[in-house]
């Protein structure tokens, strides 16, 4: 039965080349010289990690692109057969069925649940996708995909064990100043190291994707292998919790790359920046005002301030700011659909949240610390989250107990001042203002410049009237994606204005510059990781265990987590 259905899926990640413009695969009845498919022969070349490249290149398919696109199918589909394989009991089969014919429909219909459409070809004939989506238990009713033949020889394929290094030269001339002669074809190009890393990452083979960056500078992995990497990850973890199996180690070393990856992107998008004096209470005496900014916060704007950071226990840069990333994260990355309960999670409450979500939300938390510490010059090992969580802002609440409580507002503050460790702040937003929510600005607060116009606030009431008068008010209107990130000192006072309607799901952050001491990881049950084994380990129990837990416990295991972040997040060589 696994094997008819494999089959299927062989089938139907070949038709995904059809309707996706791989012109080796073209099911003309039309063609002269054609053969078929033996997917017997197909399904024999599987190995862990898609058909070979000798294999394929017999096949026909030798465009890099083709080559990565039919292997990421072919990965898909075989992924989703390996849990279906595993599960243990009736009950678990028939839930992982829906996904597996999923899997099989969307390579048919030349799509990708994680990517959207494929990059369709007006001239590619697209296979007829009934069959796969069937899902018949014999191979005779599998679709066949004729190939056309190609007269050129293929060339020795690539392997990934000795990787490529790309020659950068300066162009070279003869005596008389003409181009001298082209670079032999036994160079290898640009394409065949990107191809080599686009393999090892979609296989978790870590060792070699370091090897390939380090030995070709300016190298990265792009967003599409990014994307593909952490699918296999996850797909990593649930094998491995569906065996009762510990993480293998490849997962933490391919999360570090994505990482690395995320921030590479990030820096290629828009960023809106404004550079501000950093500020802090002024430091000689308590004034009235600052006796009466302690017992009310509407007085927060009026405390008396002197420049300089006050980075309390910390080593935070003297550097401050106001930074925006409209697109801090894609829309396939947030979306509640794929990972259910991101708008919801805390890491108190991990047992009934999937892997994918968890760790899909320390990628977001890890982009926001590596963000940071690339903004503002800071070592990354000095920079580790206090705080992170999704909160819920719902119109007409009130917001009760600590910040991870409902309410329909911020009142004015300083996240210094609410907790002496926090130095750097961030929100992401997981909804737009005008389609989730109405209100619900995040407003910076300011001194008003004195020679600015005056405005007139008479037909606002008292209480707003108040709340302007010689203050700038800079709105940020939230949208899906978005992110602040800021440093938090008293340059930065700022507030949620009142949602008056719907619901604004946002995750805020605060990261501290404050050392961990080094008693503290002498008292955990395991300290600091010394192998890959152990950093797994870690993320295993520290995120990814599922188990029940009183509160007592998973505040003990948060607070572990936070210390030991930058050790889990981060390779050996960074400890």
């Amino acid at each position: 039965m696994v094997k008819s259905l494999y089959y299927t899926a062989i089938s139907a990640s070949l038709a995904l080349l059809s309707s996706s413009g791989c012109q080796a695969f073209t099911a003309s009845p039309h063609t002269s010289s054609s053969r078929h498919i033996n997917h017997h022969q197909l399904y024999n070349n599987i190995g862990s990690g898609g058909p070979s490249l000798e294999f394929l290149e017999k096949m026909g398919v030798k465009e890099p692109n083709d080559v990565a696109r039919v292997r990421l199918s072919i990965i898909s589909v075989e992924e989703a057969l390996q849990m279906y394989k595993d599960a243990k009991t009736a009950e678990e089969r028939e839930r992982l069925l829906g996904p597996l014919r999923e899997k099989m429909m969307e390579a048919a219909m030349g799509t990708d649940s994680n990517n959207g459409a494929s990059n369709g070809s007006s001239s590619a004939v697209v296979t007829p996708p009934v069959a796969a989506a069937a899902a018949p238990s014999v191979v005779a009713d599998a679709p066949k995909i004729e190939v056309k033949e190609v007269a050129v020889p293929p060339p020795p394929p690539p392997t990934v064990s000795a990787p490529i290094v790309v020659q950068k030269e300066e162009p070279k001339t003869d005596n008389n100043n003409n181009p001298a002669a082209p670079i032999p074809d036994d160079i290898a190009s640009l394409d065949d190291v990107t191809l080599q890393l686009s393999t090892a990452a979609m296989r978790l083979d870590a060792q070699t994707v370091s090897t390939l960056l380090q030995s070709n500078p300016g190298i990265h992995l792009d967003e599409d292998t990014t994307n593909a990497a952490f699918r296999a990850v996850v797909n990593a973890v649930d094998r491995a919790e569906a065996r009762d199996q510990p993480i293998p180690p490849t997962v933490p070393q391919m999360l570090h790359h994505i990482f690395d990856a995320d921030l590479q992107h990030l820096l290629t998008r828009e960023k809106i920046t404004k550079n501000v004096t950093c500020m802090m209470p002024q430091t000689e005496g308590l004034t009235t005002h600052g006796l009466n900014y302690v017992f009310d916060d509407g007085e927060h704007k009026n405390l008396p301030l002197e420049e300089g950071r006050k980075c309390e226990d910390g080593n935070c840069c003297d550097k401050c700011s106001r930074n925006i990333f409209p697109t801090f994260a894609q829309e396939d990355e947030i979306n509640f659909d794929t990972y259910p309960g991101l708008n919801t999670l805390t890491f108190n409450e991990l047992e009934k949240v999937s892997a994918a979500t968890i760790i899909q939300f320390m990628r977001l938390i890890e982009r926001v610390r590596r963000t940071m510490a690339h903004e503002y010059g800071l070592d990354l090992k000095t920079l580790l989250p206090l705080q992170a969580y999704s909160r819920k802002y719902v119109a007409g609440t009130t917001q009760k107990g600590g910040g991870g409580g409902e309410g329909d507002f911020v009142t004015l503050h300083t996240d210094e001042a609410t907790h002496g460790g926090y130095h750097y702040s961030c929100v992401i937003y997981l909804s737009t203002q005008g389609e989730d929510f109405q209100g619900g600005d995040f407003v910076f607060n300011d001194p008003k410049d004195p020679d600015a116009p005056a405005e007139d606030f008479r037909h606002m009431s008292l209480e707003e009237q108040l709340r302007r008068t010689g203050r700038k008010l800079t709105p940020f209107h939230p949208t899906r994606g978005a992110a602040v990130i800021f440093s938090s000192g008293w340059e930065n006072m700022h507030e949620v204005e009142k949602i008056t309607h719907g619901i604004r799901y946002a995750v805020p952050a605060f990261f501290t510059t404050c050392p961990v001491p080094e008693a503290a990881y002498d008292q955990m049950v395991a300290g600091k990781p010394k192998t890959d084994e152990d950093i797994a380990d870690d993320w295993l129990h520290l995120l990814l265990a599922h188990r029940p837990e009183s509160p007592m416990e998973g505040a003990g295991r948060v607070r572990e987590l936070l210390m030991k972040w930058h050790y889990m997040c981060t390779p050996l060589s960074m400890h």
